[in-house]
C-alpha cells in the first residue's frame, strides 16, 4: 500500500450493487517522510504541500474514495466547493438548493442532455435506485459537493433526499463527500432494537431513562414488544424525530404513486393503503447495509480534509474543562490526542495507536468510523446466515450505552453525553455556538479563553484556514467566526429558518443609527406549509474556491435567498479587511458587533452582545443574536445606497406619470 500517486485521468465506471465495501485505510507513515518546505498561510494563502500531498481527505489509500477525491482536485488548477448541510430529509429545501446552486442542476430523465438512464457524466442510474423523474447533476466540470450530515428525520421524504445524494455520489466518486451527523450514525440502533424481522428482540430498557418513568425506564416501564409500537417510540422518544414515522408512511404513500406510472410494477399498481407494518418494513430495508443508509454509511466519514479546508458535522472535539486543565499544566490538548480518541480501550494512549499529531488523528478518526461500520455489516450478516436471529448474549447497547468496543461504538461517538453524564468529546455533537452564541469568542469572555486558544491552535498546527460544520441551528444564514485574519469557522445549519426574528431598532428620535446606516424593517414569511422549520424560501449555498490544484483558498461566500424572501450574496470574506469606505467604519465578519452599530442589551430582544454575521455585497450588514435555537436578524442597510434606490424609484414614477399625460 504506496503514496497515492496521481495515476492518469480515467472514466469512472458506476459501481455494482447498492454497498460498496471499501475499507479506507491510513497511510503508511514511512510514505510521509517525503516533503517540501513549509509555507506560512499568513504570508501566503498556499497550503503547505505537505499537508496537500497526503491528507487532502484523512484515510484511505490509492484505491479509496479519499485518495479519488484528491485526484479530482490536483487535475484542475481551480476547485469549486459546493458544502451543504442538515438536510434531514427535507425534500423541498434539497430542490431549493440545486435549483439555486451555482454549479449543480436537475436533469430530466431520458432528456437530450444525458440521454436514456444517463447522467452527463456518463454513468447510468438504475430506475429501482432513484424512482423520479429527475436527477442532479454537476453543471460545472471543476465543482464538488460535501454534504455535512444528518441526511433524515424531520423534512418528511428522507428516501428522496438520500436516494439523491446516494446517486450523485454513485456516478461522482470522486466528486461528492459525505460527513456523518448525529442523526445518521444513531439509525444504527434501528435493526438491533426492532430486529430483521418479526418479532423484534426483547428490549431492555435505556440506560439514560433510568428511574425517569418513561416508556423505555429498565426499572419499570420496558419498550412495546410490537415493532410497530417500538419503532415510533425509538424515532420519537430517543432520536427527536417525533413525526419522522408519519412522514415515511405518506413518503410511501407518495412513492407508489409514482411508480404506478410504470406498467412493469405490480406492486406500485395495486391501491392498498400503506401500512404501520410496511413502514417497519421500510425502516429495516433501508437501515440494512443493503439499503440506502446502509450505502451512505459506507461512503461517509467524520471529518474531510481538502486543502485548506476541514469539515466535520459539529465542531472541533474540545471539552472546556479538560482543555483548561492541559493549558494550566502548560500543555495544549493538541500535543497528546488521547483524549479526543474516546474510543481507544481505557489506558491506552494516541501515541500507542501511531496517533501524535493533528493529521493523523483525523486519519485514526475517519479509520475508526470505516471500521465500525464494516463490523456492522460483518454483524448483520452473522444474525442472517442464523435465520435473522439474534443469539448474542450481549444486551442491546442503548441498554448499557458507552463504548464497548463494537460497531455501536458510532452511535456513542455521535452523541453528546457519556453513560456518567460526562461531555464527550466528538466532533459530531460539540458546537461553538452551545447557547446559540459564539460567547467563547468575544473579547471580553476569560472564562472559554482555552476554547478560543484551542481552536487556534488547531488552525496553526494544522494549517487549516476554513473549518465548516453544521449541527447547531444558525437561523436563516450561515454564522461566521473569524478565528484570525485568514482563519475563519463557518457554521451553515439554517434548518431553523422559519424561526428567524428580524429586529428592528431606531434611536428615541426616530433617526439612523448612523448617518450613513440604518436598520431595515423586514418580516419573516414564517414556515408555511413546510413540513419542518426551514419555511418555504430561505435558501443558502457555501461556495469556496480553491486555486493553484486545491492548495489555496482563493473565495469564500455564500449566497441564496433570506427568511423573508429576499435574495442575497455576501462578500469574498478571504478579500475582506473589515474596512467600509463608505461608512468609515471598521465591521468584521465573523467578529463582536461594535457597540454603536447596535442596540444596547437593554434595546436588544436577548441578553448579551450582537455578532456581525456577514456583509452583503451591497454593503448591508447582517448582525445576529441568539438563545437557543432563537435567532434575531438585525438588518443595516447603506443609507446612501437606500437614497439611490428611492431616487430611481421616484425617477421611475415621475417617468410613468409624464408618459400617461402625453399618452391621454
Amino acid at each position: 500500500m504506496g503514496r497515492c500517486f496521481l495515476p492518469p485521468i480515467r472514466p469512472v465506471l458506476p459501481r455494482k450493487g447498492l454497498v460498496r465495501n471499501i475499507i479506507e485505510r491510513s497511510i503508511p507513515l514511512r510514505t510521509r517522510t517525503s516533503f517540501l518546505p513549509f509555507v506560512s498561510i499568513r504570508s501566503s494563502n498556499i497550503l503547505p504541500q505537505r499537508f496537500f500531498a497526503t491528507f487532502l481527505s484523512p484515510g484511505g489509500d490509492a484505491d479509496s474514495d479519499s485518495c479519488n477525491v484528491q485526484n479530482f482536485i490536483k487535475a484542475w488548477n481551480e476547485t469549486i466547493v459546493t458544502y451543504i448541510t442538515d438536510i434531514e430529509g427535507d425534500k423541498a429545501y434539497l430542490d431549493r438548493y440545486v435549483h439555486r446552486s451555482r454549479v449543480l442542476a436537475f436533469r430530466e430523465k431520458n432528456s437530450s442532455t444525458g440521454g436514456s438512464n444517463s447522467s452527463s457524466s456518463g454513468n447510468t442510474y438504475d430506475d429501482d435506485d432513484l424512482p423520479y423523474d429527475q436527477y442532479i447533476d454537476f453543471t460545472d466540470p471543476r465543482a464538488l459537493l460535501v454534504f455535512g450530515g444528518d441526511i433524515w428525520d424531520k423534512g418528511g421524504h428522507d428516501l428522496y433526499t438520500i436516494r439523491q445524494l446516494n446517486d450523485l455520489k454513485r456516478r461522482y466518486p470522486d466528486r461528492v463527500v459525505f460527513i456523518l451527523g448525529n442523526r445518521d450514525v444513531n439509525k444504527l440502533r434501528i435493526l438491533q432494537e426492532i430486529g430483521l424481522q418479526e418479532p423484534p428482540p426483547p428490549h431492555p430498557g435505556l440506560t439514560w431513562f433510568k428511574g425517569t418513568g418513561r416508556v423505555g425506564d429498565p426499572l419499570s416501564n420496558l419498550p412495546s414488544q410490537s415493532s410497530v409500537e417500538r419503532l415510533k417510540w425509538i424515532l420519537g422518544q430517543t432520536m427527536g424525530s417525533p413525526d419522522a414515522f408519519s412522514h415515511r408512511k405518506q413518503e410511501l404513500e407518495w412513492e407508489k404513486t409514482i411508480r404506478r406510472r410504470s406498467d412493469d410494477d405490480p406492486i406500485a399498481r395495486t391501491m392498498t393503503p400503506v401500512t404501520d407494518q410496511d413502514v417497519v418494513e421500510s425502516y429495516r430495508q433501508s437501515c440494512h447495509p443493503n439499503g440506502e443508509l446502509g450505502q451512505f454509511l459506507s461512503d461517509a466519514k467524520f471529518i474531510c480534509r481538502l486543502g485548506p479546508l476541514v469539515f466535520v458535522h459539529g465542531s472541533l472535539p474540545l471539552i472546556e474543562e479538560e482543555v483548561t486543565k492541559k493549558y494550566q499544566r502548560g500543555l495544549s490538548v493538541w500535543d497528546d490526542l488521547t483524549a479526543l480518541m474516546p474510543w481507544i480501550p481505557k489506558g491506552e494512549t494516541a501515541q500507542q495507536h501511531g496517533v501524535t499529531t493533528i493529521d493523523e488523528w483525523m486519519i485514526a478518526l475517519n479509520n475508526f468510523c470505516h471500521e465500525k461500520v464494516e463490523d456492522w455489516k460483518a454483524d448483520i450478516i452473522r444474525i442472517e446466515k442464523n435465520d435473522g436471529i439474534d443469539d448474542s448474549v450481549e444486551p442491546i447497547w442503548a441498554h448499557l450505552a458507552g463504548y464497548q468496543d463494537s460497531y455501536t461504538d458510532l452511535v456513542q461517538y455521535g452523541m453528546g453525553m457519556l453513560p456518567n453524564r460526562r461531555k464527550n468529546p466528538t466532533v459530531v455533537y460539540s458546537t461553538l455556538t452551545p447557547g446559540g452564541m459564539p460567547h467563547s469568542f468575544y473579547p471580553d469572555s476569560t472564562e472559554a479563553y482555552p476554547i478560543v486558544q484551542a481552536t487556534k491552535e488547531f488552525f496553526d498546527r494544522a494549517s487549516v484556514q476554513v473549518l465548516l460544520a453544521g449541527h447547531k441551528p444558525q437561523g436563516d444564514i450561515p454564522s461566521a467566526i473569524r478565528v484570525d485574519e485568514s482563519q475563519w469557522v463557518i457554521l451553515a445549519d439554517t434548518s431553523y429558518s422559519s424561526e428567524t426574528t428580524w429586529h428592528h431598532y431606531e434611536n428615541d428620535d426616530g433617526t439612523s443609527l448612523s448617518s450613513s446606516l440604518s436598520s431595515e424593517k423586514r418580516t419573516n414569511l414564517g414556515r408555511g406549509s413546510s413540513t419542518s422549520f426551514r419555511g418555504e424560501v430561505a435558501i443558502s449555498e457555501v461556495l469556496i474556491h480553491l486555486g493553484n490544484f486545491g492548495s489555496s483558498l482563493e473565495s469564500l461566500m455564500y449566497h441564496g435567498v433570506l427568511s423573508d424572501g429576499t435574495e442575497y450574496e455576501t462578500l469574498n470574506f478571504v478579500h475582506h479587511d473589515g474596512q467600509d469606505t463608505t461608512t468609515t467604519t471598521t465591521t468584521i465578519i465573523g467578529q463582536a458587533a461594535p457597540d454603536h452599530l447596535v442596540p444596547s442589551e437593554e434595546d436588544s430582544p436577548h441578553e448579551g452582545r450582537w455578532w456581525t454575521k456577514t456583509i452583503f455585497k451591497d454593503g448591508s450588514i447582517l448582525f445576529y443574536a441568539g438563545d437557543g435555537f432563537h435567532i434575531w436578524n438585525l438588518l443595516l442597510t447603506n443609507n446612501n445606497n437606500n437614497n439611490k434606490k428611492k431616487e430611481a424609484e421616484k425617477d421611475s414614477e415621475t417617468t410613468t406619470t409624464t408618459t400617461k399625460t402625453t399618452l391621454s
